[in-house]
């Protein structure tokens, strides 16, 4: 019996492994599909009309597919924004945590109670959303810090970090520019095709964004405890000779403010960091040729070396520029697992985006809705279920509302429901979708992660990851889809001045 346990982890895929298999498999699907002439149709808004188009797989084994392939994998690796992002994540969390300051942050938080600690992990989790993809990138090796200093396993503190972020994503209580991004193309949809009066609000969703945020936080706190604390092993207690002490926390604290008001001059309105091409002030945020967003990490490293420094000195932690230098490479230790598995989802990515894939079968998809003429609760379960499929080939949020929304939102308004319950029902599905794709780099990052802290004889792989999890999806899939029905029978205003109905 010990024998048959024995040969069966043998058999265990590796992330890895499973990375490259998957790469196969996406190389012989869309082959097949190519030379079978799959198509779908394709609607997009070009200069406020509606517009048709037949999409088709392309053939990576064809002459331009060999060329793409052998051309782009090291463009697609550098293209990789996540990649650039979580060293200067990692850079500062590693000062931090070498100059002390993160010990004496963390450590009193082991007198919390076990459910109390996940609450406020996936509370700020979900609030963090506001900075988007941020959330993940400065989130995920915290939080394992955190754990690790709490004497609770740190692949327990990126499971929860992870679920948090992707479970509540567009569904925060403060709305970020991924909202500013969908509402656009929202009104641009709706505008198109029904209403040329219909705007667009931030706020439309608020009521729905705070009762969501408020029940996700309660109902991920009680599946966590109750699914994965017992499932994953709490690590040895875990201790180090950094010192900490009041005056160097009031020190680092004085500097945190000074910076804090330096940031606030340089994005307040009219700031220099802002991109002042766009008119919302979130747009002007966070942008993507935003001053302040292309330089968002490099000012979180800046700030928390400042900070760190000043700490490391009156605690005597940095007695010279050796200790300082080497501060900053601590937590990459483990972390080569990481970037091999971020180069081959660079590579899946790359073959599913050039092959037309998930945009045929998201096409294909939606054509489906369209062609039954599905309305009120059915309409709302059928479009949420096929988003989430969606999800699984097109895990980027505003590319697959750019897809889908011309055909979706007329949709909706035609059966009586308005564009911003469209928009928030495709939220809800959409963060169901990110939490069991592969293709969602920040689901490779969260494997990364746990394999950096895995002390369990057990290996991680990607398949009793998603085992580990699963029971949470299944049960917030329900979550939501209970959400967005009661919503839509009670009549409750989404936000303010919206409802779910016309």
């Amino acid at each position: 019996m010990a024998k048959k346990k024995k040969d069966k982890k043998k058999k265990l895929l590796s992330p890895i492994t499973t990375m490259i298999l998957l790469i196969f498999i996406a190389l012989i699907t869309s082959s097949w599909l190519a030379i079978l002439n799959v198509d779908s149709t394709q609607t997009t808004i070009q200069n406020g009309i509606l517009e048709t188009s037949i999409v088709v797989v392309q053939n990576i084994f064809s002459k331009e597919g060999i060329i793409y392939f052998f051309s782009n994998i090291i463009t697609n690796f550098n293209l990789l924004q996540p990649f650039v992002l979580l060293i200067l994540s990692l850079m500062a969390v590693s000062i931090a945590k070498s100059s002390g300051l993160l010990k004496h942050l963390f450590s009193p938080l082991k007198k919390l109670k076990p459910q109390v600690l996940t609450f406020i992990v996936i509370f700020i989790s979900v609030i963090s959303t506001i900075i988007g993809d941020y959330s993940y990138i400065i989130l995920l090796p915290l939080v394992a810090v955190l754990y690790q200093y709490v004497n609770k396993s740190p692949v327990l503190g990126v499971l929860t970090v992870f679920i948090g972020i992707t479970l509540g994503y567009g569904t925060g209580i403060f709305y970020n520019y991924n909202d500013y991004a969908l509402g656009m193309l929202t009104e641009a949809a709706a505008i198109v095709d029904v209403d040329s009066s219909y705007k667009f609000s931030l706020y439309s969703n608020l009521y729905i964004m705070i009762a969501s945020t408020i029940a996700i936080s309660f109902i991920l706190t009680a599946l966590i405890e109750k699914y994965l604390s017992k499932k994953v092993s709490v690590t040895e207690k875990y201790d180090d000779e950094i010192i900490t002490s009041d005056k160097s926390l009031m020190g680092s604290l004085i500097t945190l403010a000074l910076c804090l008001v330096g940031v606030f001059l340089l994005i307040k309105p009219g700031g220099i960091l802002l991109d002042e091409t766009q008119t919302h002030y979130v747009a002007k945020l966070f942008s993507p040729n935003s001053p302040f967003n292309l330089a968002f990490m490099f000012i979180v490293l800046f700030i928390v070396t400042l900070v760190s420094l000043v700490y490391g000195i009156l605690s005597k932690n940095f007695k010279n520029n050796h200790d300082f230098s080497w501060g900053f490479t601590k937590e990459f230790n483990n972390i080569g697992y990481l970037f091999v598995l971020m180069f081959l989802a660079s590579i899946l990515i790359g073959i599913i985006d050039w092959t037309n894939l998930g945009v045929v079968i998201a096409n294909q998809l939606i054509y489906l809705i369209s062609l039954f003429d599905f309305t009120g609760m059915l309409l709302i379960i059928i479009t949420f279920i096929f988003i989430v499929l969606m999800s699984i080939l097109i895990p980027g949020s505003i590319e697959k509302w750019a897809l889908i929304s011309p055909i979706l939102v007329p949709l909706f308004m035609r059966g009586n429901l308005t564009p911003d319950f469209a928009q928030f029902v495709f939220k809800a599905a959409d963060s169901v979708g990110k939490i069991i794709t592969p293709l969602f780099i920040y689901f490779v990052v969260m494997l990364g992660f746990i394999q950096k802290y895995n002390t369990n004889e057990n290996k991680i792989t990607l398949f009793n990851t998603m085992k580990l999890i699963w029971p949470i999806i299944l049960t917030m899939i329900i979550f939501w889809l209970l959400i967005l029905i009661v919503w839509y029978v009670a009549g409750l205003p989404l936000g303010i001045d919206t409802l779910a109905t016309m």
